[in-house]
């Protein structure tokens, strides 16, 4: 829960301001491809040591997944389901940190979940055909989990 005085309260609203701006900062393979791969590396690559591959994977899925019927036509978010998957990749692989480094891992997650929705939104409406065809791939892959109706 987000209090008056959280840190996250802060930090969000900023994360989306410098996805806004990642976004309008793309090379020229970056622009052709429709990936804003120099925004992703400029958001999140100091992220890197705080999360596992796994935990990156999960929360670009969920990001991707939360982005999706934003542009695609056809796709719809499972709330519940998709809920739990949020509730699920908001739990650190790593029980016995400590408070203050579960607050910094909690921060971290949150602020790359929110980044990779921002970034993903921006390619999915900057290519919006390459875009939803990589959406019904995903959607019609059995080993990926699925958060559309």
């Amino acid at each position: 829960m987000l209090t008056n005085s959280s840190p996250l309260r802060t930090l969000l609203p900023l994360a989306a301001v410098a996805v806004g701006l990642a976004a309008g900062i793309v090379g020229p393979a970056a622009a052709e491809s429709g990936r804003l791969s120099e925004a992703w590396h400029d958001a999140i690559g100091d992220q890197e040591p705080i999360l596992t591959d796994k935990e990156f994977a999960v929360l670009n899925n969920l990001a991707f997944q939360a982005a999706v019927p934003k542009v695609c036509e056809g796709f719809d978010l499972d709330v519940p389901k998709f809920s739990q998957g949020i509730a699920d990749a908001t739990q650190p692989s790593n029980p016995s940190v400590t408070e203050d480094e579960h607050k910094h891992w909690e921060t971290a997650v949150l602020i790359r979940f929110g980044v990779s929705y921002g970034l993903f939104l921006a390619e999915g409406n900057n290519k919006p055909d390459a875009f939803c065809a990589s959406a019904k791939e995903l959607k019609d892959d059995s080993n990926t989990p699925n958060y559309w109706r």
